[in-house]
């Protein structure tokens, strides 16, 4: 079975870009903290450079000194020079590389473009057991179908949950404030499995796992495996 899914069955705990509250996120090293507070899958959104390099990076633009570099509109070599807040931007190939199964990994891709170079990607280094595409745009879902298991991401009502079935979707990914009882149980008749973003409050992550959630992200890891043993 698919290291994700697996993970949302028992109840996940989700790093959110990694432990972006240790370490910066979106980074190898937020990565690996997520991974050593116990985290069950780690979160990273990824987009692509000019030639072609999938690179791990929440904003389409960095910020350096003197203004900002377009990730699309460059080449990996220039993207691999920048820090931010002190870290290196990683490839998508690095944070897998690093992650290599331990937990699963939920890949959000930005831009529907991309879809096929992260698909590429997964497959080249059959990560395919462990790995789920998760976007808000059912274009680079449709375009990863077959792959890995797929979850779609909203955060305004009435929800998705209908286009996600639609979809063959495995997973809904609603803002917290979307995801009542009422919601996750029609998901779980549907089949589908809930994780909810992104969760930061001790009391609402035990009211979303009270009302039956599979999975929470939070920027909190520690946090959020101290909600799930209260439960």
């Amino acid at each position: 079975m698919n290291k994700v899914i697996e993970a949302l069955r028992r109840g996940a705990v989700i790093g959110h870009r990694g432990y972006p509250l240790r370490r910066r996120e979106n980074t190898l090293a937020s990565f690996a903290a997520a991974i050593e507070a116990g985290a069950d899958i780690v979160e990273m959104d990824v987009r692509s450079t000019k030639d072609g390099v999938v690179v791990v990076s929440h904003d389409d633009k960095i910020a350096v000194a003197g203004g900002y570099v377009d990730i699309r509109e460059s080449r990996w070599l220039d993207i691999s020079t920048i820090k931010v807040g002190g870290e290196p931007i990683p490839r998508l190939e690095d944070a897998l590389s690093l992650i290599d199964g331990k937990v699963g990994v939920f890949i959000e891709i930005k831009d529907p473009a991309d879809a096929p170079l992260v698909a590429e990607l997964v497959k080249g280094m059959s990560a395919e057991n462990w790995v789920a595409v998760i976007s808000f745009h059912e274009e680079a879902l449709m375009k990863t179908r077959g792959l890995a298991p797929l979850g779609l991401i909203y955060a305004r009502p009435p929800g998705k949950i209908e286009t996600a079935r639609r979809l063959s979707c495995d997973i809904v990914l609603p803002n917290f404030r979307l995801a009542t009882a009422k919601a996750i149980a029609f998901a779980h008749r549907l089949g589908l499995l809930v994780a909810a973003w992104t969760v930061n409050d001790y009391d609402v992550m035990r009211m979303l796992w009270a009302r039956g959630v599979d999975g929470i992200a939070s920027d909190d890891v520690e946090l959020a495996v101290k909600s799930r043993k209260s439960i």
